[in-house]
């Protein structure tokens, strides 16, 4: 994934990659999908850190994920929203029209943040964009009911490349997929963001 869907200009990662690039949503020189989307590289920043602590300590490739994982974490903070803390659903166009702050995938990244930084996988100097992402959470997204029960909104319910329906991929299609509250793509992250946050 670092290899083939990693955009040059941001160190960001593109959604999807098509080696043969012959779907109409790839790129026919690169063979990537026109937009970064926020989810997507949520489950790739989480799959990173999850399978780094699983592998042995002298594993040849352990050391390239870490300096990946670095190299994908100093990408994500640089597109922190520096208001919010959290991130867009384009995560490289904050701002643009339709774009909106996205609950699933800022709490991936915080999520593998958090843990990176527990692990020691990236440096302690994060702490203050981990902190900034933690307290945006809780003030962007999540809400408490008349029961005291809490609720997280403002999740894409789903997004996907190709099909039928087909999904061109491009920044119109991912800005108005439907947003939903309380989707369990964003509440496991969390669980296990709170997890982290207790180490520290």
């Amino acid at each position: 994934m670092n290899q083939h869907l990693k955009d040059p200009a941001t160190g960001l990662l593109f959604h999807g990659w098509d080696e043969s690039k012959k779907q109409k949503w790839s790129d026919p020189v690169t063979g990537r999908s026109p937009e970064i989307w926020s989810r997507s590289m949520g489950w790739y920043a989480m799959a990173l850190v999850d399978i780094i602590e699983m592998m042995p300590a002298q594993h040849p490739n352990r050391q390239k994920l870490i300096v990946i994982l670095n190299n994908l974490m100093k990408s994500i903070s640089a597109y922190q929203d520096k208001e919010s803390g959290v991130w867009y659903q384009i995560v490289n166009k904050g701002g643009m029209k339709g774009n909106y702050l996205e609950a699933s995938g800022s709490t991936m990244f915080t999520y593998a943040m958090a843990k990176s930084i527990n692990k020691k996988y990236i440096p302690a100097t994060y702490k203050e964009t981990l902190q900034k992402a933690y307290t945006g959470l809780q003030k962007e997204f999540i809400t408490i009911d008349e029961k005291g029960l809490p609720h997280i909104h403002h999740s894409c319910s789903g997004a996907g490349l190709g099909g039928i329906p087909y999904r061109s991929g491009t920044y119109e299609y991912y800005v108005n997929e439907p947003q939903r509250s309380d989707d369990l793509k964003t509440i496991g992250p969390l669980i296990s963001l709170f997890l982290e946050m207790n180490s520290f």
